[in-house]
């Protein structure tokens, strides 16, 4: 079994879709009105037709700590015992102290020490290289429809946890960690319009490139795959920390686990491709950053479900150990597809679409050992060893998952 700090092994679609069945609907008794004639003689109504009124449960249960709940005079500080990841009742979730979970702190103030700005980043040789016809048309094709997707993803991450997932955490350090996650999603969106920025394009080639993934099935289809889960959570019609709620809390953060740990990795590794064949390596070097912050993202996801299964073993059921299953097989094929749609011809110079697809299936075994789950394509070797040359060097290795030594700034050693 897995610990919560150990490495993460290189690396899991919809969970339990039959978790939130829908209420009983209740008939609504409505009075036939009335109506009289200018004589007084009554006028029968129009006979009224009947409504069904739903059965509507309180989203958010009172007892429950919320930074919604109003300030109260002489709410005294709770024990550290009392205070849950979700679920939490009767404290007030706005207080710092006491710190139950001193690992999600360190995630922050790792996370913190990291901080960079795209503009750092001198992006002048990428811009004659775009301008110039350097790319092949495959090559192009892949960068557009990379940037794109990403950019849209990169504005999913940060949707879903402001409209549901942050409801529901009842731990301030937590709470925390996942604002500060939302303004380096933030920084990511400003690093991919930077990038586009810095090649010349005037708004209308940006929009152009940036609106790619509506026109490209494949990315579609990931894009709503993972608003699925987010949505199947924001519409739950069950209170706030119920058995369903929960259920579809889980199934909510596992999808974005799977982004964050699967998606994000495989996309980079396209430009990454591109940088080692020398083209576009100063936007490699933006997605290097990128992807050390989404590892970060990655390690503080794997705990909070973890915590979450800990605190509330009765949802870790044999059902849903196999749901989290499916739900990365899923997300693989997803990214299979990707593959193939963004290099239609089988692959560009140096990344072939085998190995791509071979990388999302080691990718997706490795996440489901990391919940401590039975992998499913048994990948034996890293098909795309050459990615550890775009590691950040003593900071983090992503192939092991363990956070190392950090430091502010942007001062990369490409040799």
């Amino acid at each position: 079994m897995l610990d919560f700090d150990d490495p993460i092994p290189l690396p899991t679609s919809q969970l339990l879709a039959d978790a939130n069945q829908p209420l009983a609907n209740q008939p609504a008794v409505e009075e036939s009105a009335l109506a009289t004639s200018a004589d007084s003689t009554p006028i029968a109504a129009p006979p009224a037709t009947p409504t069904l009124m739903k059965t509507i449960l309180p989203r958010r249960l009172p007892e429950l700590a919320s930074s919604l709940n109003p300030v109260s005079i002489g709410h005294k500080s709770v024990d550290t015992d009392s205070i849950r990841i979700i679920g939490g009742k009767h404290y007030d979730v706005r207080q710092p102290v006491p710190v139950k979970y001193p690992s999600v702190r360190e995630h922050f103030l790792n996370a913190r020490n990291n901080f960079w700005t795209p503009h750092e980043i001198p992006m002048g040789d990428d811009k004659v290289q775009w301008n110039t016809g350097v790319l092949t048309e495959e090559e192009n094709w892949l960068f557009k429809c990379n940037i794109s997707y990403l950019t849209a993803s990169d504005n999913l991450v940060p949707d879903n946890l402001s409209n549901v997932i942050l409801q529901q955490i009842t731990a301030n350090e937590m709470r925390q960690y996942l604002r500060w996650q939302i303004a380096e999603e933030s920084n990511h969106i400003e690093s991919y319009f930077f990038i586009l920025e810095s090649f010349g394009l005037d708004e209308k080639g940006q929009g152009q490139i940036f609106s790619l993934y509506q026109d490209v099935p494949e990315l579609v289809n990931k894009l709503n795959w993972n608003l699925t889960f987010t949505n199947h959570l924001l519409d739950c019609e069950y209170p706030q920390a119920s058995p369903e709620a929960n259920t579809a809390l889980l199934e909510d953060l596992i999808s974005y686990y799977v982004f964050e740990y699967l998606f994000f990795p495989l996309g980079f590794s396209q430009v990454f491709a591109l940088a080692r064949q020398g083209k576009l390596r100063n936007t490699a070097q933006q997605y290097q950053y990128i992807w050390r912050d989404e590892n970060l993202h990655a390690i503080n996801e794997r705990w909070l479900i973890l915590q979450i299964i800990k605190e509330n073993p009765s949802l870790w059921t044999a059902k849903m150990q196999e749901r989290a299953r499916a739900i990365v097989n899923e997300a693989v094929e997803l990214e299979i597809a990707f593959g193939k749609a963004t290099m239609p011809n089988g692959g560009i110079a140096g990344l072939s679409v085998q190995s791509y697809a071979e990388y999302a299936r080691l990718m997706g075994d490795n996440l489901l050992k990391s919940l401590n789950l039975k992998p499913l394509f048994n990948i034996k070797e890293h098909p795309m060893l050459w990615l550890a040359e775009f590691e950040m060097k003593q900071e983090v290795n992503f192939f092991e998952g363990r956070v190392r030594d950090y430091r502010v700034g942007t001062a990369l050693d490409w040799n």
